[in-house]
């Protein structure tokens, strides 16, 4: 709440302000200490909407324009050099950071993949950032319901490594067993999983038993 521009309040001025709401007569108040120092440069839509009116218009430079584009390029120039059994790693450890960052913690040690965001500490408006930092990181228009249709860092984290870096057919490369390889160095064909007792019938099945070569 402090990095939206709101400060905290103590039991006297919440009770004080409570007595001041009633008292005014109008309709609809909202009790709340306001660092609007904290908003000077906050994007728009990290911000309650009763907040934005209020946020002075962001001064942005050049750089600072260019920085989103250049995290995007770098996580996926990351990923395209990556193996594809490292993607999702790669990407799980960008939304760990993040949601560390958003939480406040010092480092994403904290941030489980399995854990769901709810449980982490996320509300409605921690969301909205969240969505915000990953949209700048990934490069790509992400919905403001992401965390509750994504609800834990490693749901999220495989929704952006598909956007990101889809499997393709090029990636992927068929399984061998020994058995294949022996029979590729033999020069011999494939078999298809059938063996000649499959298409004996009941008198050669009986000879076969019976030690008849000739079978």
């Amino acid at each position: 709440m402090a990095r939206s521009g709101i400060a905290a309040l103590t039991a006297e001025e919440g009770l004080a302000l409570f007595d001041a709401a009633l008292a005014s007569g109008a309709p609809a108040v909202a009790a709340a200490r306001l660092e609007l120092g904290t908003l000077d440069g906050a994007e728009a839509d990290a911000l309650p909407a009763p907040l934005r009116a209020l946020a002075p218009a962001p001064r942005r430079t050049a750089a600072a324009a260019g920085q989103p584009a250049a995290q995007a390029a770098d996580l996926r120039g990351r990923l395209a050099r990556a193996p594809r059994h490292e993607r999702r790693h790669l990407v799980l450890e960008a939304v760990r950071g993040e949601v560390a960052a958003v939480l406040g913690h010092a480092t994403p040690e904290r941030v489980t993949a399995d854990r769901r965001f709810q449980d982490l500490g996320f509300d409605s408006l921690t969301a909205v950032e969240l969505r915000n930092r990953l949209t700048a990181v990934a490069g790509v228009r992400l919905p403001p319901t992401l965390i509750f249709d994504h609800p834990t860092p490693g749901a999220l984290a495989e929704r952006l490594r598909a956007d990101l870096a889809p499997d393709t057919g090029a990636d992927s490369t068929p399984e061998t067993t020994p058995e294949t390889t022996e029979e590729a160095g033999n020069g011999s064909e494939p078999t298809d999983g059938n063996s000649d007792l499959d298409t004996m019938n009941p008198d050669d099945l009986v000879r076969l038993a019976l030690g008849d070569s000739e079978s």
